[in-house]
């Protein structure tokens, strides 16, 4: 269908039309009026099954995302989190334990050498790269629409609507697609072998003197992302993990949106309210299957003092969430009912639910948990089984969850298996304060606080290709000891 009678189309029956990307899917969807929603299913269908990849159109959109791209850069909350992937997920050296020694860039973009082409999960999720960008045609998207837009790789889902219509209308706008050939389900399954795998790594990407936000409010600031693998969305501890997520919580020292919002989580009782220079700290959780990414965030001024500071202050969080006994009653009912309640609320809006619905139907093999077992689910989680989770991601512990639902309740279980070897993933992003930063010695403490599995714990620390950043034995756990008075 050309651009404009598509454009037309949509316009005659109000309502919205979109599409967006991420690692594992495309999503195209559509808001209309009951009476319009064939009319919506034909276009949808319509851009599935025949997209025409304009040359004139792809240039334009070339341009958009070239401008994005450098307005991205700023924009350190949506770009770090790309380049963790791309160090957790794609490191050049994969077994090696080399990948452990601290990787010193002079420029974000600069990670990208760093990385394996094929890295599946480390792909970033925008193109920041003009090369390749310039490389991309529109033979290139009907190669990739061809291999990978089948009938057996796709879910229509629907909300608002009696199923059988909705049955009725997927069977004619897409049950004619032809089912994918021998040749292209080959070549399926030769990409799909290559599963991703977490591999973990550090790096320092060293801004000093590099140019600055053109955005005077922008404070100038250093980051910390340290992450680990942790298990993936079908196996049973996810609830564990989300319940951790919302007990850690975080937030920022200026909410915008007015008080109250997270303000008795743990990052912020203890590590906001506590330390007035960190600018903000946050609960990292990326969850994919079979393997996601979990951690936590901080951004500070940039100074020998909080560089120095903040490392062993995330680190005990970690540490801390290991034990039961760090988890009394009313935090973890707190954080069950948060967890509950921003479940139940962004399930409010039906785009969200529909979301929800074909993620779940794609990852589950047609299975859906709903959203009152869900919350069965988060109840029934315990201080134990928080524990038991954060030792399995910050300790690298191979334990299998002992949890099994009904299956019956709907949904699939798949127990985690470790793509790993449990070591950390670590990105510092800010000016350097020179040779012997605390940054430098950040392996170290991670080995202080017993975190990272065991195959990292038995590295030995290698400095960045220079010999000075390292503090004295125990200079972690000491500083931590003094922070937290000895609970740890």
């Amino acid at each position: 269908m050309p651009t404009e009678v598509l454009l037309n189309a949509i316009d005659s029956i109000g309502g919205t039309v979109q599409s967006h990307s991420s690692r594992e899917a495309v999503m195209y969807q559509a808001a209309v009026f009951p009476q319009h929603l064939r009319e919506a299913v034909g276009i949808l269908g319509s851009v599935v099954k025949e997209p025409l990849f304009l040359p004139e159109e792809l240039e334009t959109m070339k341009k958009q995302l070239s401008y994005e791209a450098d307005l991205l850069q700023w924009n350190y909350g949506a770009y770090l989190p790309e380049k963790l992937h791309q160090i957790a997920y794609g490191s050049k050296l994969g077994n090696s334990l080399n990948r452990y020694s601290i990787q010193k860039v002079d420029h974000v973009h600069r990670i990208a050498s760093l990385c394996a082409a094929e890295s599946g999960l480390g792909n970033q999720g925008f193109c920041d790269d003009v090369e390749q960008l310039s490389r991309i045609t529109s033979k290139t998207l009907k190669e990739f629409h061809q291999l990978w837009f089948t009938p057996d790789r796709l879910v229509v889902a629907g909300v608002g609507m009696p199923h059988e219509v909705l049955e009725e209308l997927a069977e004619r706008e897409f049950g004619s697609m032809p089912a994918a050939s021998a040749e292209i389900k080959t070549a399926q399954d030769e990409q799909l072998k290559n599963k991703s795998k977490y591999t973990g790594g550090i790096c320092i990407v060293d801004t000093t003197g590099k140019p600055v936000s053109p955005n005077p409010d922008d404070r100038l600031l250093t980051h910390v992302y340290i992450a680990f693998e942790a298990p993936g969305v079908l196996d049973p501890d996810v609830y564990a993990l989300a319940t951790l997520a919302s007990l850690l919580g975080g937030g920022g020292s200026f909410s915008a949106g007015g008080p109250g919002k997270g303000m008795y989580t743990r990052l912020y009782t203890e590590v906001l309210n506590r330390y007035h220079w960190v600018e903000n700290c946050n609960t990292l959780s990326y969850s994919y299957q079979p393997s996601s990414l979990f951690g936590i965030s901080a951004s500070v001024p940039p100074s020998p003092e909080t560089h120095s500071h903040i490392i062993p202050i995330l680190l005990s969080h970690m540490h801390m969430s290991t034990s039961p006994k760090s988890l009394d009653k009313t935090a973890l009912s707190r954080a069950k009912n948060q967890l509950k309640s921003n479940l139940l609320m962004s399930l409010e809006s039906r785009s969200v639910e529909l979301e929800d619905l074909a993620r779940q139907v794609l990852a589950q093999g047609g299975k859906r948990v709903d959203v009152a077992e869900m919350c069965r689910r988060v109840d029934a989680v315990s201080a134990e089984d928080i524990a038991r989770v954060a030792r399995r991601v910050f300790m690298g512990e191979n334990t299998r969850s002992p949890l099994e639902f009904d299956a019956d309740s709907g949904g699939v279980l798949e127990h985690w298996t470790r793509t790993g070897d449990g070591g950390p993933t670590i990105l510092v992003h800010g000016p350097m304060t020179g040779d012997r930063d605390a940054m430098y010695a950040v392996d170290e403490r991670v080995r202080e606080w017993g975190l990272g599995g065991d195959a990292f714990l038995r590295t030995q620390a290698s400095g960045v290709q220079m010999n000075g950043g390292r503090g004295g034995g125990g200079f972690g756990r000491a500083i931590g000891r003094g922070l937290f008075g000895g609970r740890l």
